[in-house]
């Protein structure tokens, strides 16, 4: 009998990737020398991208293999849709609360540093560019990364489904083509996109493509016992390295060739090598050592993280502003090290209480019979007959 259980691993590893991109975002933050991105070469985005492509493939995919190609594709274009409409809603109040911020107390810095300058400047102009994806301001450039991958898994899945080495082999040339020759899409005024689509598209496609391998695909994968010990010995190496890297960087005594030649390869925008690499060693560990019925997954200290990565969408957008309601917090009141701890503290606690709310208005919103805890609701999925499901990553909002 098939295991039809929610995954709860991707739910609790999601969230915690919200948790750790609202401590990243918030500037000069003491704690957030805590979270991935400075003990290996990879962070929050990796997990929230890799993970948003296995969410995806699962989910559409699955759509797509009961009914078809045509209504896989328009349900995925429906999920861009939303995507869209959340990115553009985020923009306009993200806009509005770092221009009041830095009119009401009178520093510009706020506006310089989030790149909201360049939209008071010329707004008429900056407002369409935004609608087309091409006005990124600090903080928002990660959804308009997401929204581009996943209309461009409409279209793949098909293929996917099909030929899953072939397209891989090609999402390969191009990822390293990025590398060599470094192109990509320009923003306005000026520059390129922080998260290069041409770049990422391969560590979105290699989730998609594991969240649609069939049983036999995935025990061949672990029919090579050695191989987790070589991603373990690397995943040591590259602890060991970056965080000697980020304590040498706390001193000022890291060398100038071992930063240029460390993030020559390891270069967030256009995911470089080591990054790649290292993410993926990460998740062969992770996925190793948690199999999806572990008990800490059931554990109630692991709930309000699994409920904000059910909630993913609300949960990201309310973090942004709260991360900059953190970095004002630190700016105009005090960056003594009580205080990065309590901005950080609170607006977890403020995340969680979030999430509760929204699972409880969620199961509100549910027939009695249907009331049941939402971690042991099984993962959408084509039903064999009856009505479509509703097209939404699984825990995804």
């Amino acid at each position: 009998m098939a295991n039809t259980e929610r995954d709860l691993r991707l739910d609790f590893f999601r969230g915690l990737a919200l948790l750790f991109i609202f401590l990243d975002h918030i500037p000069d933050n003491v704690v957030a020398y805590f979270t991935l991105a400075n003990v290996v070469f990879s962070d929050a985005a990796e997990i929230f991208v890799f993970l948003s492509g296995y969410t995806a493939a699962m989910v559409f995919g699955g759509i797509m293999r009961q009914f078809g190609p045509a209504y896989g594709i328009a349900q995925t274009l429906k999920r861009c849709w939303t995507l869209y409409v959340a990115h553009i809603f985020l923009f306009v109040v993200f806009v509005a609360q770092v221009s009041y911020t830095a009119a009401k107390f009178d520093n510009p810095m706020f506006l310089d540093e989030t790149k909201v300058w360049d939209f008071l400047q010329e707004p008429h102009i900056a407002i369409l560019q935004a609608l087309a994806l091409r006005f990124q301001p600090h903080f928002l450039d990660i959804l308009p990364l997401y929204i581009v991958l996943l209309l461009a898994l409409a279209f793949l899945l098909p293929a996917l489904l099909r030929w899953p080495l072939a397209v891989l082999a090609g999402s390969a040339v191009l990822y390293i083509a990025v590398q060599i020759f470094r192109f990509n899409l320009r923003t306005y005024p000026e520059g390129v996109w922080y998260f290069n689509p041409f770049a990422w598209q391969i560590l979105f496609l290699i989730g998609a493509a594991l969240a649609l391998a069939d049983g036999d695909g995935r025990r061949r994968l672990r029919s090579y016992p050695g191989l987790i010990w070589v991603s373990a010995s690397f995943l040591a190496v590259m602890v060991i390295l970056r965080t000697s890297h980020t304590v040498a960087s706390l001193l000022d005594a890291l060398p100038g060739w071992a930063a240029e030649l460390t993030w020559l390869v390891a270069d967030k925008s256009t995911l470089g090598p080591l990054r790649l690499l290292n993410f993926l060693a990460l998740a062969h560990v992770i996925v190793t050592v948690f199999r999806r019925d572990h008990p800490i997954f059931r554990s109630p200290y692991a709930e309000p993280v699994i409920l904000c990565g059910q909630h993913s969408l609300n949960i990201f957008c309310f973090g942004i502003f709260l991360s900059f309601l953190g970095h004002f917090i630190l700016v105009e009141v005090s960056r003594a090290l009580p205080v990065h701890i309590a901005v950080s503290a609170a607006g977890i606690l403020i995340m969680f209480g979030t999430a509760y709310f929204l699972a409880w208005s969620k199961q509100r919103r549910r027939p009695a019979g249907e009331r049941a805890a939402i971690t042991r609701q099984p993962p959408q999925a084509a039903p064999q007959g009856g009505h479509p499901p509703q097209a939404a990553p699984q825990g995804g909002e």
